[in-house]
Protein backbone atom coordinates (compact mmCIF):
# COMPACT_ATOMS: atom_id res chain seq x y z
CA UNK A 1 0.00 0.00 0.00
CA UNK A 2 1.29 3.50 -0.76
CA UNK A 3 2.28 5.35 2.41
CA UNK A 4 3.03 9.04 2.99
CA UNK A 5 6.58 10.27 3.27
CA UNK A 6 7.03 11.70 6.75
CA UNK A 7 7.37 15.50 6.63
CA UNK A 8 9.72 15.52 9.63
CA UNK A 9 12.20 13.28 7.81
CA UNK A 10 12.05 15.73 4.90
CA UNK A 11 13.04 18.62 7.15
CA UNK A 12 15.64 16.63 9.08
CA UNK A 13 17.44 15.28 6.02
CA UNK A 14 17.45 17.85 3.18
CA UNK A 15 20.21 16.05 1.26
CA UNK A 16 18.24 12.82 1.25
CA UNK A 17 15.12 14.69 0.20
CA UNK A 18 17.00 16.33 -2.67
CA UNK A 19 17.62 12.85 -4.05
CA UNK A 20 13.97 11.99 -3.53
CA UNK A 21 12.94 15.10 -5.45
CA UNK A 22 14.51 13.53 -8.55
CA UNK A 23 12.16 10.61 -7.99
CA UNK A 24 9.04 12.61 -7.21
CA UNK A 25 6.39 12.87 -9.90
CA UNK A 26 3.60 15.40 -9.48
CA UNK A 27 0.35 13.81 -10.62
CA UNK A 28 -3.02 15.51 -10.90
CA UNK A 29 -3.99 13.96 -7.57
CA UNK A 30 -0.75 14.49 -5.68
CA UNK A 31 3.01 13.84 -5.65
CA UNK A 32 4.33 10.27 -5.69
CA UNK A 33 7.86 9.07 -5.00
CA UNK A 34 9.16 6.22 -7.13
CA UNK A 35 12.01 3.79 -6.66
CA UNK A 36 14.50 1.88 -8.82
CA UNK A 37 13.92 -1.68 -9.96
CA UNK A 38 15.70 -3.69 -12.64
CA UNK A 39 16.10 -1.24 -15.52
CA UNK A 40 13.04 0.82 -14.58
CA UNK A 41 11.53 3.35 -12.23
CA UNK A 42 8.47 1.94 -10.50
CA UNK A 43 5.61 3.78 -8.82
CA UNK A 44 3.47 1.17 -7.12
CA UNK A 45 0.16 1.37 -5.32
CA UNK A 46 -1.00 4.78 -6.58
CA UNK A 47 -4.71 5.31 -5.78
CA UNK A 48 -6.66 6.47 -8.84
CA UNK A 49 -10.10 6.69 -7.20
CA UNK A 50 -11.67 6.99 -3.79
CA UNK A 51 -11.83 3.71 -1.83
CA UNK A 52 -15.20 2.08 -2.72
CA UNK A 53 -16.07 1.46 0.92
CA UNK A 54 -18.86 2.60 3.24
CA UNK A 55 -21.36 4.72 1.31
CA UNK A 56 -19.36 4.08 -1.90
CA UNK A 57 -19.81 0.29 -1.82
CA UNK A 58 -21.62 -0.76 -5.02
CA UNK A 59 -21.23 2.77 -6.39
CA UNK A 60 -19.27 3.70 -9.49
CA UNK A 61 -15.71 4.88 -9.02
CA UNK A 62 -15.35 8.44 -7.72
CA UNK A 63 -12.35 10.70 -8.47
CA UNK A 64 -9.62 10.55 -5.89
CA UNK A 65 -9.41 13.47 -3.51
CA UNK A 66 -5.99 15.09 -4.00
CA UNK A 67 -3.25 14.69 -1.40
CA UNK A 68 -0.36 17.04 -0.67
CA UNK A 69 2.12 14.92 1.29
CA UNK A 70 4.19 12.82 -1.16
CA UNK A 71 3.26 9.15 -1.35
CA UNK A 72 6.13 6.70 -1.15
CA UNK A 73 5.01 4.40 -3.97
CA UNK A 74 7.19 1.36 -3.31
CA UNK A 75 4.60 -1.37 -2.83
CA UNK A 76 1.50 -2.50 -4.68
CA UNK A 77 -1.83 -2.24 -2.92
CA UNK A 78 -4.18 -4.94 -1.67
CA UNK A 79 -6.03 -7.35 -3.94
CA UNK A 80 -9.75 -6.80 -4.17
CA UNK A 81 -11.62 -8.86 -1.57
CA UNK A 82 -11.91 -12.44 -2.92
CA UNK A 83 -11.81 -16.13 -2.17
CA UNK A 84 -8.28 -17.34 -2.81
CA UNK A 85 -8.76 -21.07 -2.22
CA UNK A 86 -10.04 -23.49 0.38
CA UNK A 87 -6.82 -23.26 2.38
CA UNK A 88 -6.43 -19.49 2.46
CA UNK A 89 -10.09 -18.46 2.45
CA UNK A 90 -10.92 -14.78 1.95
CA UNK A 91 -8.07 -12.38 1.20
CA UNK A 92 -7.77 -8.76 0.15
CA UNK A 93 -9.64 -5.55 0.81
CA UNK A 94 -12.41 -3.42 -0.62
CA UNK A 95 -9.89 -0.56 -0.67
CA UNK A 96 -8.41 -1.82 -3.92
CA UNK A 97 -8.50 0.93 -6.56
CA UNK A 98 -4.83 1.50 -7.27
CA UNK A 99 -2.32 1.07 -10.08
CA UNK A 100 1.38 0.42 -10.67
CA UNK A 101 3.33 2.57 -13.16
CA UNK A 102 6.61 1.16 -14.54
CA UNK A 103 8.87 3.36 -16.68
CA UNK A 104 12.04 2.36 -18.60
CA UNK A 105 15.00 4.21 -17.18
CA UNK A 106 18.55 5.15 -18.12
CA UNK A 107 20.57 3.85 -15.13
CA UNK A 108 23.05 6.73 -15.49
CA UNK A 109 20.29 9.28 -14.89
CA UNK A 110 19.63 10.68 -11.42
CA UNK A 111 15.96 11.22 -12.27
CA UNK A 112 13.23 8.64 -12.16
CA UNK A 113 11.65 9.55 -15.50
CA UNK A 114 12.32 11.60 -18.60
CA UNK A 115 9.11 13.62 -19.07
CA UNK A 116 10.10 14.39 -22.68
CA UNK A 117 10.32 10.72 -23.72
CA UNK A 118 6.71 10.53 -25.04
CA UNK A 119 6.63 6.76 -24.89
CA UNK A 120 3.45 4.78 -25.64
CA UNK A 121 1.50 3.82 -22.52
CA UNK A 122 0.29 0.22 -22.14
CA UNK A 123 -2.54 -0.16 -19.62
CA UNK A 124 -2.85 -3.77 -18.48
CA UNK A 125 -5.91 -5.41 -16.89
CA UNK A 126 -5.35 -8.77 -15.19
CA UNK A 127 -7.54 -11.83 -15.62
CA UNK A 128 -9.13 -14.24 -13.16
CA UNK A 129 -12.74 -14.94 -14.21
CA UNK A 130 -13.74 -11.51 -12.86
CA UNK A 131 -13.43 -13.12 -9.42
CA UNK A 132 -9.73 -13.72 -8.71
CA UNK A 133 -6.36 -12.10 -9.15
CA UNK A 134 -4.63 -8.80 -8.63
CA UNK A 135 -2.28 -6.40 -10.38
CA UNK A 136 0.08 -7.05 -7.46
CA UNK A 137 1.12 -10.47 -8.76
CA UNK A 138 4.85 -10.76 -9.37
CA UNK A 139 3.96 -11.99 -12.86
CA UNK A 140 2.71 -8.50 -13.73
CA UNK A 141 5.63 -6.57 -12.22
CA UNK A 142 6.36 -5.37 -15.80
CA UNK A 143 9.97 -4.25 -15.42
CA UNK A 144 11.09 -6.63 -18.18
CA UNK A 145 8.07 -5.90 -20.36
CA UNK A 146 8.42 -2.11 -20.08
CA UNK A 147 12.06 -2.34 -21.10
CA UNK A 148 11.37 -4.73 -23.99
CA UNK A 149 8.52 -2.58 -25.32
CA UNK A 150 10.18 0.77 -24.57
CA UNK A 151 6.84 1.80 -23.15
CA UNK A 152 5.31 2.97 -19.90
CA UNK A 153 3.41 -0.03 -18.53
CA UNK A 154 0.57 0.48 -16.06
CA UNK A 155 -1.07 -2.46 -14.25
CA UNK A 156 -4.54 -1.62 -12.93
CA UNK A 157 -6.21 -3.15 -9.89
CA UNK A 158 -10.00 -3.01 -9.88
CA UNK A 159 -13.06 -4.46 -8.18
CA UNK A 160 -13.97 -8.07 -8.91
CA UNK A 161 -16.51 -10.61 -7.69
CA UNK A 162 -19.48 -9.35 -5.71
CA UNK A 163 -17.62 -6.10 -4.98
CA UNK A 164 -17.50 -5.10 -8.65
CA UNK A 165 -18.95 -7.71 -11.00
CA UNK A 166 -22.66 -7.46 -10.17
CA UNK A 167 -25.14 -4.77 -11.18
CA UNK A 168 -27.51 -5.10 -8.25
CA UNK A 169 -29.90 -2.39 -9.45
CA UNK A 170 -31.38 -4.98 -11.82
CA UNK A 171 -32.37 -7.22 -8.93
CA UNK A 172 -35.26 -7.09 -6.48
CA UNK A 173 -33.83 -6.25 -3.06
CA UNK A 174 -35.71 -6.12 0.22
CA UNK A 175 -38.18 -3.19 0.46
CA UNK A 176 -35.83 -1.18 2.69
CA UNK A 177 -33.09 -1.37 0.03
CA UNK A 178 -34.09 0.79 -2.95
CA UNK A 179 -32.62 -0.37 -6.24
CA UNK A 180 -31.26 3.12 -6.96
CA UNK A 181 -28.80 2.66 -4.10
CA UNK A 182 -26.81 0.35 -6.42
CA UNK A 183 -24.95 1.56 -9.51
CA UNK A 184 -24.49 -0.50 -12.64
CA UNK A 185 -21.07 -1.45 -14.00
CA UNK A 186 -18.99 -0.56 -10.96
CA UNK A 187 -16.06 -2.65 -12.20
CA UNK A 188 -16.19 -1.08 -15.64
CA UNK A 189 -16.33 2.36 -14.01
CA UNK A 190 -13.09 1.50 -12.20
CA UNK A 191 -11.42 0.73 -15.51
CA UNK A 192 -12.73 3.93 -17.10
CA UNK A 193 -11.55 6.00 -14.14
CA UNK A 194 -8.11 4.36 -14.29
CA UNK A 195 -7.68 4.94 -18.03
CA UNK A 196 -8.77 8.56 -17.62
CA UNK A 197 -6.32 9.10 -14.74
CA UNK A 198 -3.55 7.56 -16.82
CA UNK A 199 -4.39 9.79 -19.78
CA UNK A 200 -4.28 12.86 -17.54
CA UNK A 201 -0.93 11.86 -16.01
CA UNK A 202 0.84 10.16 -18.91
CA UNK A 203 3.21 13.04 -19.64
CA UNK A 204 4.64 13.32 -16.13
CA UNK A 205 5.71 9.66 -16.39
CA UNK A 206 7.28 10.26 -19.82
CA UNK A 207 4.30 8.82 -21.66
CA UNK A 208 2.29 10.02 -24.63
CA UNK A 209 -1.38 10.67 -23.70
CA UNK A 210 -2.33 10.21 -27.34
CA UNK A 211 -0.88 6.68 -27.52
CA UNK A 212 -2.68 4.78 -24.79
CA UNK A 213 -2.94 1.05 -25.55
CA UNK A 214 -5.44 -0.95 -23.48
CA UNK A 215 -4.31 -4.55 -22.98
CA UNK A 216 -5.93 -7.37 -21.01
CA UNK A 217 -5.78 -11.13 -20.64
CA UNK A 218 -8.72 -13.50 -20.12
CA UNK A 219 -11.43 -11.65 -18.14
CA UNK A 220 -9.12 -8.62 -18.26
CA UNK A 221 -9.25 -8.91 -22.05
CA UNK A 222 -13.03 -9.05 -21.82
CA UNK A 223 -12.95 -5.88 -19.71
CA UNK A 224 -10.81 -4.20 -22.35
CA UNK A 225 -13.38 -5.24 -24.96
CA UNK A 226 -16.08 -3.51 -22.94
CA UNK A 227 -13.88 -0.41 -22.72
CA UNK A 228 -13.93 -0.25 -26.53
CA UNK A 229 -17.71 0.30 -26.35
CA UNK A 230 -17.61 3.09 -23.73
CA UNK A 231 -18.47 6.36 -25.52
CA UNK A 232 -16.37 8.64 -23.29
CA UNK A 233 -13.18 6.74 -24.20
CA UNK A 234 -13.58 7.19 -27.94
CA UNK A 235 -10.73 9.68 -28.18
CA UNK A 236 -8.67 8.25 -25.32
CA UNK A 237 -7.73 4.70 -26.34
CA UNK A 238 -5.43 4.55 -29.37
CA UNK A 239 -5.05 0.77 -29.68
CA UNK A 240 -6.22 -2.48 -28.13
CA UNK A 241 -4.56 -5.82 -27.30
CA UNK A 242 -6.65 -8.78 -26.14
CA UNK A 243 -5.12 -12.07 -24.99
CA UNK A 244 -7.62 -14.95 -24.77
CA UNK A 245 -10.60 -12.66 -24.13
CA UNK A 246 -13.97 -14.26 -23.19
CA UNK A 247 -15.83 -11.73 -25.32
CA UNK A 248 -19.32 -13.13 -24.80
CA UNK A 249 -19.05 -12.67 -21.02
CA UNK A 250 -21.21 -9.56 -21.05
CA UNK A 251 -24.58 -9.55 -19.31
CA UNK A 252 -27.81 -8.40 -20.80
CA UNK A 253 -30.15 -6.87 -18.18
CA UNK A 254 -32.14 -10.08 -17.63
CA UNK A 255 -28.98 -12.06 -16.86
CA UNK A 256 -27.73 -9.29 -14.59
CA UNK A 257 -31.08 -9.47 -12.76
CA UNK A 258 -30.78 -13.24 -12.34
CA UNK A 259 -27.40 -12.97 -10.63
CA UNK A 260 -28.42 -9.95 -8.58
CA UNK A 261 -31.38 -11.87 -7.20
CA UNK A 262 -29.20 -14.88 -6.47
CA UNK A 263 -27.12 -12.60 -4.28
CA UNK A 264 -30.19 -11.16 -2.56
CA UNK A 265 -31.38 -14.72 -1.91
CA UNK A 266 -28.18 -15.27 0.07
CA UNK A 267 -27.84 -11.85 1.69
CA UNK A 268 -30.71 -9.53 2.63
CA UNK A 269 -28.53 -6.46 2.97
CA UNK A 270 -25.14 -6.55 1.18
CA UNK A 271 -24.61 -2.90 2.15
CA UNK A 272 -24.05 -3.67 5.82
CA UNK A 273 -22.10 -6.96 5.84
CA UNK A 274 -18.36 -6.89 6.42
CA UNK A 275 -15.74 -7.25 3.69
CA UNK A 276 -15.03 -10.89 4.43
CA UNK A 277 -18.69 -11.70 3.84
CA UNK A 278 -18.49 -9.94 0.47
CA UNK A 279 -15.57 -12.19 -0.42
CA UNK A 280 -17.38 -15.30 0.83
CA UNK A 281 -20.48 -14.39 -1.20
CA UNK A 282 -18.30 -14.20 -4.30
CA UNK A 283 -17.16 -17.75 -3.65
CA UNK A 284 -20.75 -18.93 -3.11
CA UNK A 285 -21.96 -17.49 -6.41
CA UNK A 286 -18.99 -19.00 -8.22
CA UNK A 287 -19.85 -22.41 -6.82
CA UNK A 288 -23.44 -22.00 -7.92
CA UNK A 289 -22.24 -21.27 -11.43
CA UNK A 290 -19.94 -24.31 -11.37
CA UNK A 291 -22.84 -26.49 -10.27
CA UNK A 292 -25.22 -25.15 -12.92
CA UNK A 293 -22.58 -24.98 -15.71
CA UNK A 294 -23.90 -21.69 -17.08
CA UNK A 295 -22.06 -19.84 -19.83
CA UNK A 296 -22.72 -16.26 -18.71
CA UNK A 297 -21.05 -16.53 -15.32
CA UNK A 298 -22.00 -14.45 -12.29
CA UNK A 299 -19.66 -11.47 -12.72
CA UNK A 300 -19.52 -9.36 -15.90
CA UNK A 301 -20.19 -5.92 -17.33
CA UNK A 302 -23.83 -5.28 -18.23
CA UNK A 303 -25.30 -3.51 -21.24
CA UNK A 304 -26.96 -0.75 -19.26
CA UNK A 305 -27.62 1.79 -22.01
CA UNK A 306 -25.40 4.22 -20.14
CA UNK A 307 -21.76 3.45 -19.42
CA UNK A 308 -22.00 0.40 -21.72
CA UNK A 309 -24.63 1.17 -24.39
CA UNK A 310 -23.96 -1.88 -26.58
CA UNK A 311 -22.29 -5.27 -26.65
CA UNK A 312 -18.59 -5.04 -27.60
CA UNK A 313 -19.21 -7.49 -30.44
CA UNK A 314 -21.86 -5.26 -32.01
CA UNK A 315 -19.61 -3.02 -34.06
CA UNK A 316 -20.83 -0.60 -36.72
CA UNK A 317 -19.11 2.47 -38.20
CA UNK A 318 -21.31 4.74 -36.06
CA UNK A 319 -21.26 2.67 -32.85
CA UNK A 320 -19.96 4.62 -29.83
CA UNK A 321 -16.48 3.90 -28.55
CA UNK A 322 -13.27 2.86 -30.28
CA UNK A 323 -14.47 -0.60 -31.38
CA UNK A 324 -13.45 -1.14 -35.00
CA UNK A 325 -11.80 2.28 -35.18
CA UNK A 326 -8.33 1.67 -33.69
CA UNK A 327 -5.72 -1.05 -34.28
CA UNK A 328 -6.51 -4.39 -32.62
CA UNK A 329 -4.10 -7.24 -31.81
CA UNK A 330 -6.05 -10.27 -30.63
CA UNK A 331 -5.27 -13.94 -30.13
CA UNK A 332 -5.42 -17.10 -28.09
CA UNK A 333 -3.26 -20.03 -27.06
CA UNK A 334 -3.63 -23.28 -28.96
CA UNK A 335 -4.91 -25.40 -26.05
CA UNK A 336 -6.91 -22.96 -23.95
CA UNK A 337 -8.82 -25.37 -21.73
CA UNK A 338 -6.62 -28.46 -21.75
CA UNK A 339 -6.09 -28.22 -18.00
CA UNK A 340 -9.66 -29.55 -17.87
CA UNK A 341 -8.38 -32.91 -19.10
CA UNK A 342 -6.42 -33.35 -15.88
CA UNK A 343 -9.36 -32.91 -13.51
CA UNK A 344 -10.16 -35.92 -11.39
CA UNK A 345 -13.59 -36.63 -12.77
CA UNK A 346 -14.78 -39.23 -15.26
CA UNK A 347 -14.96 -38.57 -18.98
CA UNK A 348 -18.73 -39.06 -18.72
CA UNK A 349 -18.91 -36.24 -16.17
CA UNK A 350 -16.87 -33.96 -18.38
CA UNK A 351 -19.08 -34.86 -21.33
CA UNK A 352 -22.20 -34.00 -19.35
CA UNK A 353 -20.75 -30.66 -18.26
CA UNK A 354 -19.67 -29.79 -21.79
CA UNK A 355 -23.14 -30.58 -23.10
CA UNK A 356 -24.83 -28.40 -20.47
CA UNK A 357 -22.35 -25.61 -21.17
CA UNK A 358 -23.09 -25.67 -24.91
CA UNK A 359 -26.83 -25.77 -24.27
CA UNK A 360 -26.56 -22.72 -22.00
CA UNK A 361 -25.21 -20.76 -25.00
CA UNK A 362 -28.11 -21.77 -27.21
CA UNK A 363 -29.36 -24.39 -29.67
CA UNK A 364 -26.83 -23.46 -32.36
CA UNK A 365 -23.94 -24.06 -29.97
CA UNK A 366 -25.50 -27.35 -28.88
CA UNK A 367 -25.59 -28.39 -32.54
CA UNK A 368 -21.93 -27.46 -32.99
CA UNK A 369 -21.06 -29.58 -29.94
CA UNK A 370 -22.85 -32.59 -31.39
CA UNK A 371 -21.51 -32.30 -34.90
CA UNK A 372 -17.99 -30.88 -34.56
CA UNK A 373 -17.02 -32.23 -31.13
CA UNK A 374 -18.83 -35.59 -31.46
CA UNK A 375 -20.86 -34.88 -28.32
CA UNK A 376 -17.65 -34.88 -26.29
CA UNK A 377 -16.72 -38.55 -26.74
CA UNK A 378 -13.20 -37.81 -25.47
CA UNK A 379 -11.78 -35.55 -22.78
CA UNK A 380 -9.90 -33.66 -25.49
CA UNK A 381 -13.11 -32.85 -27.35
CA UNK A 382 -14.72 -31.62 -24.14
CA UNK A 383 -11.73 -29.39 -23.42
CA UNK A 384 -11.75 -28.09 -27.00
CA UNK A 385 -15.43 -27.19 -26.68
CA UNK A 386 -14.85 -25.05 -23.58
CA UNK A 387 -11.74 -23.36 -24.97
CA UNK A 388 -13.26 -22.68 -28.37
CA UNK A 389 -16.58 -21.24 -27.25
CA UNK A 390 -15.10 -19.20 -24.41
CA UNK A 391 -12.07 -17.71 -26.16
CA UNK A 392 -11.33 -18.69 -29.75
CA UNK A 393 -14.70 -18.46 -31.52
CA UNK A 394 -15.71 -15.10 -29.97
CA UNK A 395 -12.26 -13.72 -30.84
CA UNK A 396 -12.82 -14.77 -34.45
CA UNK A 397 -16.26 -13.12 -34.35
CA UNK A 398 -14.73 -9.84 -33.16
CA UNK A 399 -11.96 -9.97 -35.79
CA UNK A 400 -14.61 -10.49 -38.47
CA UNK A 401 -16.49 -7.38 -37.31
CA UNK A 402 -13.50 -5.07 -36.77
CA UNK A 403 -12.24 -2.70 -39.46
CA UNK A 404 -10.69 -5.22 -41.90
CA UNK A 405 -7.22 -3.73 -42.34
CA UNK A 406 -6.93 -2.76 -38.68
CA UNK A 407 -6.94 -6.15 -36.92
CA UNK A 408 -4.21 -8.76 -36.49
CA UNK A 409 -4.83 -12.28 -35.19
CA UNK A 410 -2.20 -14.47 -33.55
CA UNK A 411 -1.99 -17.84 -31.81
CA UNK A 412 0.60 -19.12 -29.34
CA UNK A 413 1.47 -22.78 -29.96
CA UNK A 414 4.95 -22.98 -28.41
CA UNK A 415 5.10 -25.06 -25.24
CA UNK A 416 7.60 -27.06 -23.15
CA UNK A 417 8.41 -30.78 -22.96
CA UNK A 418 6.89 -30.96 -19.47
CA UNK A 419 3.58 -29.42 -20.50
CA UNK A 420 3.44 -31.64 -23.56
CA UNK A 421 4.05 -34.72 -21.43
CA UNK A 422 1.11 -33.68 -19.26
CA UNK A 423 -1.06 -33.22 -22.34
CA UNK A 424 -1.41 -29.47 -21.73
CA UNK A 425 0.42 -27.87 -24.64
CA UNK A 426 0.01 -24.10 -24.73
CA UNK A 427 -2.76 -23.80 -22.16
CA UNK A 428 -4.67 -20.85 -20.72
CA UNK A 429 -2.48 -18.11 -19.13
CA UNK A 430 0.69 -19.58 -20.70
CA UNK A 431 1.05 -16.42 -22.78
CA UNK A 432 1.53 -14.22 -19.70
CA UNK A 433 4.94 -15.38 -18.42
CA UNK A 434 6.22 -15.39 -21.99
CA UNK A 435 5.05 -11.88 -22.79
CA UNK A 436 6.07 -10.42 -19.42
CA UNK A 437 9.36 -12.36 -19.41
CA UNK A 438 8.66 -13.79 -15.94
CA UNK A 439 9.58 -17.48 -16.07
CA UNK A 440 9.58 -17.60 -12.26
CA UNK A 441 5.89 -16.75 -11.93
CA UNK A 442 2.45 -18.07 -12.68
CA UNK A 443 2.13 -21.22 -14.72
CA UNK A 444 5.78 -20.97 -15.83
CA UNK A 445 7.17 -21.78 -12.39
CA UNK A 446 6.92 -25.52 -13.15
CA UNK A 447 7.00 -25.44 -16.94
CA UNK A 448 10.72 -26.10 -17.40
CA UNK A 449 11.03 -29.17 -15.20
CA UNK A 450 12.52 -31.16 -18.10
CA UNK A 451 13.92 -28.32 -20.19
CA UNK A 452 12.75 -26.08 -23.00
CA UNK A 453 13.74 -22.70 -21.57
CA UNK A 454 15.94 -21.61 -24.48
CA UNK A 455 13.17 -22.24 -26.99
CA UNK A 456 10.67 -20.29 -24.91
CA UNK A 457 13.10 -17.40 -24.50
CA UNK A 458 13.19 -17.17 -28.29
CA UNK A 459 9.38 -17.13 -28.35
CA UNK A 460 9.35 -14.37 -25.74
CA UNK A 461 11.72 -12.30 -27.88
CA UNK A 462 9.51 -12.81 -30.94
CA UNK A 463 6.31 -11.91 -29.09
CA UNK A 464 7.80 -8.84 -27.43
CA UNK A 465 9.15 -7.64 -30.78
CA UNK A 466 5.70 -7.95 -32.38
CA UNK A 467 4.01 -6.25 -29.42
CA UNK A 468 6.56 -3.45 -29.55
CA UNK A 469 5.94 -2.85 -33.24
CA UNK A 470 2.19 -2.80 -32.66
CA UNK A 471 2.44 -0.39 -29.74
CA UNK A 472 4.85 2.01 -31.48
CA UNK A 473 3.74 1.74 -35.11
CA UNK A 474 0.12 0.57 -34.95
CA UNK A 475 0.91 -2.73 -36.69
CA UNK A 476 2.82 -5.83 -35.48
CA UNK A 477 4.64 -6.45 -38.75
CA UNK A 478 2.74 -9.53 -39.91
CA UNK A 479 -0.20 -9.90 -42.27
CA UNK A 480 -3.55 -8.42 -41.16
CA UNK A 481 -6.40 -10.82 -40.51
CA UNK A 482 -8.36 -9.43 -43.46
CA UNK A 483 -5.93 -11.02 -45.91
CA UNK A 484 -7.41 -14.53 -46.17
CA UNK A 485 -8.07 -14.60 -42.40
CA UNK A 486 -4.34 -14.69 -41.74
CA UNK A 487 -3.25 -15.87 -38.30
CA UNK A 488 0.31 -15.46 -37.06
CA UNK A 489 1.57 -18.54 -35.19
CA UNK A 490 4.24 -18.44 -32.50
CA UNK A 491 5.32 -22.07 -32.63
CA UNK A 492 8.04 -24.35 -31.32
CA UNK A 493 10.06 -23.81 -34.50
CA UNK A 494 9.60 -20.05 -34.80
CA UNK A 495 7.00 -17.84 -36.42
CA UNK A 496 4.77 -18.57 -39.37
CA UNK A 497 1.53 -17.27 -40.86
CA UNK A 498 -1.39 -19.54 -41.71
CA UNK A 499 -4.50 -18.58 -43.65
CA UNK A 500 -7.81 -19.40 -41.99
CA UNK A 501 -6.63 -22.15 -39.62
CA UNK A 502 -9.40 -24.50 -38.46
CA UNK A 503 -11.71 -23.10 -41.14
CA UNK A 504 -14.29 -25.88 -40.68
CA UNK A 505 -14.60 -25.03 -37.01
CA UNK A 506 -14.76 -21.31 -37.76
CA UNK A 507 -17.62 -21.84 -40.17
CA UNK A 508 -19.45 -24.02 -37.65
CA UNK A 509 -19.24 -21.37 -34.91
CA UNK A 510 -20.25 -18.56 -37.29
CA UNK A 511 -23.87 -19.62 -36.74
CA UNK A 512 -23.66 -18.70 -33.03
CA UNK A 513 -24.57 -15.13 -32.05
CA UNK A 514 -22.20 -14.53 -29.15
CA UNK A 515 -23.45 -10.95 -28.72
CA UNK A 516 -26.84 -12.15 -27.55
CA UNK A 517 -26.00 -15.01 -25.21
CA UNK A 518 -28.20 -14.77 -22.14
CA UNK A 519 -30.69 -12.31 -23.63
CA UNK A 520 -34.40 -12.98 -24.03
Amino acid sequence: MSIPVNDSSHRASPHKWAFRDNWTVKTTTGPVVGHAETGVAAFRGIPYAEPPTGDLRFRRARPKEPWSTPLLATQSGSPCIQIRNADHGVIGSENCLWLDVVVPRDPSSRSAVDPTARRPVVVFFHGGSNAFGSAAKRLYSAQYLATALDAVVVAVNYRIGVAGGLSLSYGTPQPDLPADRFDTNTQLSDAVMAVTWIRDNAEVFGGDPHRIIAMGQSSGGGLVASLTAVPQLEKVIAGVIMLSPPLAMVHHPDLAALWANRLFDRCDNPLTVDSRTIGALSGALLQENVKNVEFGGPFAPVIDGDLLPRHPLEITPTAPGVGGKVPLLIGTVSHEYYFMRLRRVTTATQRHRAQRFAESIGPDAADVFRQMYRNGQSRTECADLFGDCLFWAPSIALAERWSPSNVWMYRLDASTPFFKALGLGATHTWDLPLLFGRYDSGIASKAFTIGGLDRIKATTAAMQRRWRDFIHDGAPGFTPYSDDRSTHIFGDDGETTVNDPRHDMREAWSSVDFANVGSK
